[in-house]
């Protein structure tokens, strides 16, 4: 098990006593145009070691958009280029990798979340919110076949359990 040493950590305030302009990032960037950072970036991404290791991580199961943002915000803290110009680079660079990764036949998520799973998801609880407004003002009362499967389709439905709320502990809990 890994011991964190308590004193070895940076005090408040470290980063306020040191010489100004003293960080990469705290300097003028190296380059200024979004057509610059673009070609740095690109540059150094097109080699074939490079798209190698980021398919392996994309096989792996991670996901483009937090390797794009980890890129540009590497390029950021040395100072290559302004936040500004990164955040409008993003963009090309992730469709630059996404391009070349599936090209050598590895499936790329974009950021891992599953649009459509979610959007079947809002629309069976928008329904679910109608029909249940329904059976509640209109009562089955077994003459209507209709209404008799929108119940079932609303019973089947399994409720979410109330969880019991846990109650604060800690010098500051009231109670």
């Amino acid at each position: 098990m890994k011991t964190i040493a308590i004193f070895d950590q940076p005090i408040p305030g470290q980063s306020l006593t040191g010489e100004p302009k003293n960080n990469p990032w705290e300097q003028p960037a190296e380059m200024s145009s979004v057509e610059d950072v673009t070609k740095f970036y690109i540059d150094s991404m097109a080699n074939e070691d490079v798209i190698d290791d980021l398919a392996a991580c994309c096989q792996a199961g991670l996901s483009l958009k937090p390797i794009v943002d980890t890129i540009v915000s590497a390029g950021n803290m040395n100072g290559i280029h302004s936040v500004d110009a990164g955040m409008l680079v993003k963009p090309i660079i992730h469709e630059f990798l996404k391009q070349a990764i599936t090209s050598m036949g590895v499936e790329v998520s974009d950021d891992g979340r599953d649009y459509q799973k979610e959007a079947e998801d809002r629309e069976l609880q928008r329904f679910q919110a109608i029909v249940g407004g329904y059976i509640k003002d209109n009562p089955d009362d077994g003459s209507d076949p209709g209404k008799r499967m929108l119940s079932e389709l609303v019973d089947d439905q399994p409720e979410e359990e109330d969880t019991p709320e846990e109650k604060p502990m800690g010098l500051m809990a009231k109670g």
